[in-house]
């Protein structure tokens, strides 16, 4: 028995992938943003993190709706 579908399973796992790397890669980046500008100026810690939240907002939904999208194009 061999398998026919390898073109059709790195597609699979490559769109994968970029669903769970680019949301964690830009959670990453401003993780350490915040905690780089933390370290700098520790008296405006809320006003950076309420900053910092509304981008991880906007990453989340981001990433929601690439799951929605893949969820849509291989439910069919």
């Amino acid at each position: 028995m061999r398998f026919q579908f390898w073109h059709e399973g790195f597609v699979f796992i490559g769109m994968f992938l970029v669903m769970v790397g680019v949301p964690c890669f830009f959670t990453a980046m401003l993780g350490t943003r915040l905690i780089e500008n933390l370290g700098q100026h520790p008296s405006r810690s809320a006003k950076m993190q309420m900053g910092i939240c509304v981008q991880f907002l906007l990453v989340e939904i981001f990433a929601f709706a690439m799951l929605l999208l893949f969820f849509h194009v291989f439910s069919d």
